[in-house]
């Protein structure tokens, strides 16, 4: 029923300035508007609201991602925006000198933190 509705993701955070200045600045999002209810933003026609729940934990699993025609340039483009990414110990080898994990079958992501510690990704997936 809902397959042909467009989605909307929701990321907690604790202060809209900052995360605007880092969804907009540092990764390029379009933002639609902002209110006192939160920030919205626009990403490949999905619409993402930055908001301030009264309670907000970080999760410590990936809360947005961005799939990527080619996950190096874009990596090192945020890179060279000031982003670091996530190096995870259970991965071992298989991520990358630039922190890129490259799953058995051949997908590959990077993962790294907004402001809050939200953590996102870049994916890029082999072809079909």
């Amino acid at each position: 029923m809902l397959s042909s509705r467009p989605a909307v993701a929701f990321v907690a955070v604790s202060d809209f300035d900052a995360a605007r200045a880092f969804y907009e600045g540092v990764l390029g999002l379009e933002i639609v508007s902002q209110n006192a209810l939160g920030v919205v933003a626009r990403a490949g026609g999905v619409t993402v609201r930055l908001i301030q729940p009264s309670l907000r934990a970080s999760a410590v699993y990936t809360v947005l991602g961005f799939d990527t025609p080619d996950i190096a340039a874009d990596a090192a483009a945020l890179a060279g925006r000031g982003v670091v990414f996530e190096r995870y110990d259970f991965l071992g080898e298989t991520q990358d000198v630039d922190a890129i994990w490259t799953a058995p079958d051949g997908a590959r992501v990077a993962w790294f933190k907004d402001p809050d510690g939200n953590v996102l990704s870049l994916s890029q997936h082999p072809p079909a």
